[in-house]
């Protein structure tokens, strides 16, 4: 019970690490997307997401190699093995060096022949796109093979490294974004290749601490074993097709609605895409802090350990998600145009139905790490991610149709309402794998975590629609209001007589602390 208690400790400090360096980071991106939108106009940031599109889609590939290689190195440090820890790090590198070679000529070859056959690109701008395009290879290529140096970080639970390093990141790419309003030559190009120096010094930054810090990424001998090598590509090649799937449904929507709407569609989509990214930060600031500990506890075999984890981080992951989610799609459209000088088109209907989807694969995270830790990931990952592709064919039909017989006026956010759907049925594919694989509590799960979740979510959002409705939209009242009435509906809908009492006594103490701190002073 001791050695749980000091593991929720830990849990809890880092994730405070991580909560503050993705408050700063939220804050800094929605300025620096306000200031390269003003700067590159509305094409040419539709252009830049378009096409830089296209190499992210395969980066989301370098955050599921890592949580691959996170996973093997965290499963070695449950059992003990520093020795392993060392091999497993040392054939991660070459894995993905190998790969960081393969995706990019990929990716070459690729973009080359969606220029040429598909994307919708103003002709003055075709060159320049290309630019894009190559630089921002460059900076994926960098990105791959730094994967197996966060790995390390985030097994070891270094999450105040992470935060100062992620910290600088941002710091780098404001900078970067502040220097167009200044930059003579071509703004679009100029912004792909300092993300791509950006890159390279951050690389260079990990691979520094981690050889300072962790004897694994030291004196690094390439002694290869075949058996090692193996289990980690399998579970590599079939965590790849997974994520994959995922990154080309994402990517495979955007150009089918570039096709249909243009790049104006595109520029929207960016922008809900800048929100979700900043929103997921600080929810995945628990995620990532609590899931070496369920990996772990997976490793020792601890089935209540597991359980505990899954329940209450499935919990605790919605309740951050919904706090924030809730005063965004109430008060979307006055944000927006705060935040932006242009707001394109959709913009506001992208952000709140992406919340929608965001709490939707907030509820399904913990059930994730818990297949992967298990290593037993081959026909997960072939049904969950076909599950994902369905929504190219779909998306295209009904985009088909609508221009044949229909002309909705909102057929541009099919995209978001397929995603919606289908993550409905992978949810309930995750469930059935949990329940084969770990003998996890599904119809438990689902009655004390999934219905309760979602009453709470429902619940402060139909108030705070009233609230803004028939008494107020002015978003300094609206959005204190939906955050308050979120954080009572957690207390008194989402969580037990317990842990209120828990929180309040937590909440007495922090407050009697600082009092005293300032008494003191």
């Amino acid at each position: 019970m001791g050695k749980n208690s000091e593991n929720n400790k830990r849990i809890a400090k880092n994730t405070v690490f991580l909560y503050f360096r993705s408050l700063f980071v939220l804050f800094v991106n929605l300025f620096a997307s306000r200031i390269i939108l003003d700067t590159l106009g509305v094409k040419d940031y539709g252009v830049y997401n378009v096409v830089g599109g296209i190499v992210t889609m395969f980066s989301v590939l370098s955050g599921t190699l890592a949580s691959a290689t996170q996973r093997f190195i965290t499963f070695a440090l449950g059992q003990g093995d520093e020795q392993k820890v060392k091999s497993i790090f040392t054939h991660s590198l070459i894995l993905h060096a190998i790969l960081a070679v393969f995706i990019s000529l990929l990716l070459e070859i690729a973009g080359v022949w969606m220029f040429d056959s598909y994307l919708d690109i103003p002709p003055e701008r075709v060159n320049a796109a290309r630019f894009v395009l190559h630089f921002s290879i460059g900076a994926f290529f960098v990105n791959m093979v730094s994967v197996p140096y966060n790995a390390l970080i985030t097994a070891y639970e270094k999450m105040k490294a992470f935060a100062y390093i992620g910290i600088l990141e941002c710091m780098l790419k404001f900078g970067a974004a502040l220097y167009l309003y200044v930059c003579r030559f071509d703004k679009l190009i100029t912004y792909a290749l300092l993300i791509m120096f950006i890159s390279v010094s951050i690389r260079i930054v990990y691979s520094i601490y981690c050889h300072r810090n962790f004897t694994a990424s030291q004196n690094i001998k390439l002694k290869f074993e075949s058996k090692l090598f193996k289990e980690m590509l399998t579970f590599a090649g079939w965590n790849l097709f997974g994520n994959g799937s995922l990154a080309l449904r994402n990517q495979g929507v955007d150009i089918i609605l570039n096709m249909f709407f243009g790049v104006t569609v595109n520029a929207a989509k960016g922008l809900s895409n800048q929100i979700q990214n900043g929103v997921m930060l600080l929810v995945q600031n628990f995620q990532t802090a609590a899931s070496p500990q369920l990996t772990k506890a997976i490793a020792q075999n601890d089935k209540e350990r597991t359980y505990t984890l899954i329940n209450q981080g499935s919990r605790f992951s919605f309740f951050l998600l919904t706090i924030i989610a809730v005063p965004i799609i109430i008060s979307a459209p006055e944000i927006l145009n705060i935040w932006l000088k242009i707001v394109p088109n959709y913009t506001v209907e992208f952000v709140q139905w992406t919340m929608i989807y965001l709490l939707l694969d907030t509820q399904s995270r913990f059930l994730i790490y818990a297949i992967l830790s298990t290593g037993k990931i081959r026909n997960y990952q072939i049904i969950v991610g076909c599950t994902k592709l369905l929504a190219i064919p779909l998306v295209l039909l009904f985009l088909k149709c609508n221009e044949t017989y229909w002309n909705c006026n909102y057929a541009a956010l099919i995209g978001i309402a397929v995603n919606i759907f289908l993550e409905i049925i992978c949810f309930a594919e995750r469930l059935f794998f949990n329940k084969r694989q770990l003998q996890f509590p599904s119809r438990l799960f689902l009655k004390k975590i999934f219905l309760t979740n979602w009453i709470v979510f429902f619940t402060a959002l139909v108030l705070s629609v009233s609230f803004s409705e028939f008494l107020t939209k002015n978003i300094f009242v609206v959005i204190p209001f939906s955050i308050a009435t979120t954080f009572f509906c957690i207390a008194f809908i989402g969580m037990n007589s317990i842990e209120r009492l828990k929180v309040l006594e937590k909440s007495k103490q922090t407050f009697i602390t600082y009092i005293a701190s300032r008494n003191s002073k």
